[in-house]
């Protein structure tokens, strides 16, 4: 490949990389009419260390706004949150309608 386009291509490489990383921001939800939601999972891990993480267990949860009718219904077993090191949080939601994010 020429130096001619190297400059170029990794600028648009640069580009392409922050905006899918722009792009796993969670957005709210909203939810209207009627839903059902059905998860099923077995053996969940969430592990956080160092300094300043969190560790999150997120099964069958629906966050922000919401209208109309919701059914959860969840079946987990063996959820396990870890959490070691200096300001560090585990939060597991587990079938529940929750109004703000773990932090």
């Amino acid at each position: 490949m020429s130096t001619r386009y190297a400059l170029p291509l990794c600028f648009l490489l640069v580009c392409f990389a922050i905006n899918d990383a722009g792009a796993q921001v969670s957005q709210r939800t909203r939810i209207q009419g009627n839903t059902d939601i059905n998860v099923s999972t077995n053996n969940t891990t969430a592990i956080a260390t160092g300094e300043n993480n969190v560790a999150k267990n997120r099964i069958g949860v629906v966050q922000g706004d919401r209208k109309g009718d919701l059914k959860v219904n969840v079946k987990a077993a063996n959820v396990t949150t870890v959490v070691s090191g200096r300001n560090k949080k585990g939060c597991a939601n587990i079938g529940s309608v929750v109004s703000e994010e773990c932090k």
